[in-house]
């Protein structure tokens, strides 16, 4: 028989984390797997959950964590997925990064490409490739300067953008729906990764396990629109099947096991 108090505890776990396995959803709540499966179908029932192979999502959006806390939170993850993104960058590429955790912790392998060029609207990024004291070009992108990480953002960030015609354009949304959608929290945000795709000959997505399923606010465009999808190996195949079947044209999963096992240094900033 289902506990549905136990159903609502399951509940409070999973919009705490936005998306959960159930294998980590069982080792919190110390319950079987088995149970804990069972209670994610009831759970699912409600229409603000979707349940997935081995992972649970909650559907509504959702207050985004400090930037601090963003940077430390799945960092292994978007360590590798870093990593992973830089090695399609050659020598003179001229790189768009969006503001955000994950660009911050991408700068660190960006610095080790040659001669590369990177404009970005956060400073956090421009910092970091500095600090490296990288060859690389950089160049910053005015505009109304965002708190909480969110870079410069507004009119004249936009019309810097679209002037540029860069090789690749990065972003990371705060969410991606089931439907393929990118998603931001901030509509500013999301204008800003519109203008990045448009410019752009070429839109690299980055998006750990965390975000995929997970919706926000604003739709900044389709995640068929951009060229690459790159993820962590959290993700379950059938849900890369979806976005596959709804146009995502190039899908490569980054391993976290191995990024688990290599010396990572952690970012102070």
């Amino acid at each position: 028989m289902i506990n549905d108090l136990m159903v609502d505890v399951l509940a409070n776990l999973v919009k705490r984390h936005r998306r959960i396995s159930l294998t980590a959803a069982a080792d919190i709540l110390g319950m079987d797997f088995e149970e804990l499966t069972s209670l994610a179908k009831v759970l699912s029932g409600r229409e603000e959950f979707e349940l997935f192979d081995n992972s649970i999502c909650f559907l509504m959006p959702r207050d985004q964590d400090a930037y601090r806390v963003r940077l430390r939170s799945h960092y292994i993850e978007k360590y590798a997925i870093g990593r992973l993104a830089t090695s399609f960058f050659k020598t003179g590429d001229h790189v768009v990064v969006e503001s955000g955790s994950t660009m911050t912790i991408l700068a660190q392998h960006l610095a080790q490409v040659q001669q590369i060029k990177v404009s970005t609207n956060s400073y956090a990024v421009a910092s970091m490739m500095i600090g490296a004291e990288t060859a690389a070009d950089i160049h910053v992108i005015g505009g109304n300067l965002y708190t909480d990480g969110q870079g410069a953002l507004g009119p004249i960030a936009l019309d810097t953008v679209e002037s540029l015609e860069a090789d690749w354009g990065i972003i990371c949304p705060v969410g991606l729906s089931t439907e393929g959608d990118l998603m931001y929290y901030v509509e500013e945000e999301a204008k800003f990764a519109r203008a990045v795709m448009a410019s752009c000959k070429r839109t690299m997505v980055l998006c750990n396990s965390s975000k995929i399923g997970v919706p926000s606010r604003f739709v900044a465009n389709s995640c068929a629109q951009a060229d690459m999808l790159i993820v962590d190996s959290g993700v379950e195949p059938s849900i890369l099947d979806k976005l596959i079947a709804q146009g995502v044209k190039e899908v490569h999963v980054a391993d976290v096991e191995a990024e688990a096992s290599s010396e990572i240094v952690l970012l102070d900033i």
